[in-house]
C-alpha cells in the first residue's frame, strides 16, 4: 500500500515545481553581481518540469547557503568582488527537496590574479533519503530487465513514498576544478570539472538514484561531471545565460561479466536573468534540452526531452566593513 496514488504524487510533483516557479540547477551566475568580501547568506528555490510527462522527472529544491570569502590581498569585508577576484572559499548548505534533506561544507581556493582565473577546491555532501530511494536495473539483460524500465518518472512516481521503503543515506566527496573567463560588461565564460565520489547505505544490490543529478549511481560510484557555462550582460539588470553539463557513472566489470553499465546524458540551457536590489535579488527563466548518450537505454519520445526550469535567489551581505589590514 502506498502512502498516496500514482496520480496524486504525479500531481502533486507538478504542483510543486510550478510553486517553484512563483518564486525559484546549474551554476550561479548571480553571485558575480552580490557576494561581498568576509560574511554572505544566500538562498535559493529552483524548480524545472518536463514539457511532456513521462522520463524526465521533476526537480524541486530549496537551499540555505552561507558563504565566507577571505580576500587574497588588502581588500575591506563588505567589499564587492572585483573583475578577477582572488580568496579562499569556506561555505556551507542546508538543502532540502520533496525527495532528500542534506547539508554540504566546501572548500575552494582561487589564488591567481588573471584571467582566466582558476579555481580548485573539495566539496563534501551528506543527504538522507525521504523514503524516496529506488532500486535501478544495473545492466540490460533478458532476465533482470532493462535500464529505460526504471530511469524513468513513471517508475519511480510509481515506487517512491512506500510504507516499505527507508530513509538511505548517501555521502558524496567531490573534487573539482573550475577555470573562467571574464568579458567586459561583467559577462564571463567558465569551464567546470567535477570528480565526485558516491557512497549509499542502501540494502539494494543494484543501483539506487540520484535526485541531484536525475540518474541511477550504484551503492559506491563515481560521477564525472563536465559543465560549460557563461553569461552576456545587457545591463546591470538583464543578462542572458547558458548552461550545458554532461554527466557520466562508472562501470563495473568482474572478470569478462559486466555487472553495472556506465550510464550518461548531456543538457543544454539557456535563457534570460533579470536581477534588482543592486543584484540582490534574481530570478532566472531557461528552457532546456536533455539527451542519453545510448538510446538503448531510453524509451520516451522527443518531446520527452525537453524541459523549463525557474530559479529564484537571495542575498544578504552583513553590514561589515572593515579593512583587513
Amino acid at each position: 500500500m502506498k502512502f498516496f496514488g500514482r496520480h496524486t504524487r504525479i500531481f502533486a510533483l507538478l504542483l510543486l515545481s510550478a510553486v517553484s516557479f512563483s518564486f525559484s540547477l546549474g551554476f550561479d551566475a548571480s553571485v558575480k553581481q552580490s557576494f561581498r568580501y568576509g560574511p554572505n547568506l544566500s538562498w535559493s528555490v529552483m524548480g524545472n518540469t518536463p514539457f511532456v510527462w513521462g522520463q524526465w522527472l521533476p526537480q524541486l529544491e530549496g537551499s540555505l547557503r552561507y558563504t565566507w570569502l577571505e580576500p587574497i590581498g588588502l581588500l575591506d569585508y563588505g567589499a564587492p568582488m572585483e573583475k578577477s577576484p582572488t580568496f579562499l572559499r569556506m561555505e556551507g548548505a542546508l538543502e532540502l527537496s520533496p525527495f532528500f534533506a542534506g547539508y554540504e561544507a566546501g572548500l575552494g581556493l582561487r589564488p591567481f590574479k588573471t584571467n582566466p582565473q582558476v579555481e580548485v577546491g573539495t566539496i563534501y555532501r551528506s543527504y538522507l533519503y525521504l523514503l524516496s530511494n529506488q532500486e535501478m536495473v544495473t545492466v540490460d539483460a533478458v532476465e533482470g530487465g532493462r535500464i529505460a524500465e526504471t530511469w524513468n518518472a513513471d517508475y519511480i512516481v510509481d515506487n517512491i513514498w512506500g510504507e516499505d521503503d527507508e530513509f538511505d543515506y548517501a555521502q558524496l566527496f567531490d573534487l573539482y576544478v573550475k577555470i573562467e573567463y571574464f568579458l567586459p560588461k561583467n559577462s564571463f565564460i567558465g569551464f567546470n570539472m567535477h570528480y565526485i565520489l558516491s557512497d549509499i547505505s542502501t540494502d539494494f544490490e543494484g543501483k539506487s538514484y540520484d535526485y541531484k543529478i536525475n540518474m541511477p549511481v550504484f551503492s559506491r560510484d563515481f560521477v564525472l561531471d563536465f559543465e560549460l557555462y557563461g553569461m552576456f550582460s545587457f545591463n546591470k539588470n538583464i543578462a542572458a545565460l547558458f548552461e550545458s553539463s554532461y554527466y557520466r557513472t562508472g562501470t563495473l566489470r568482474n572478470g569478462n561479466t559486466v555487472e553495472k553499465e556506465a550510464l550518461s546524458y548531456m543538457m543544454a540551457k539557456i535563457g534570460p536573468l533579470f536581477s534588482w536590489k543592486d543584484g540582490m535579488r534574481s530570478l532566472t527563466f531557461e528552457l532546456g534540452f536533455w539527451k542519453r548518450k545510448e538510446d538503448r537505454f531510453y524509451d520516451g519520445n522527443l518531446g520527452q526531452e525537453f524541459i523549463a526550469q525557474l530559479k529564484y535567489q537571495g542575498y544578504f551581505s552583513f553590514p561589515i566593513h572593515q579593512n583587513v589590514r
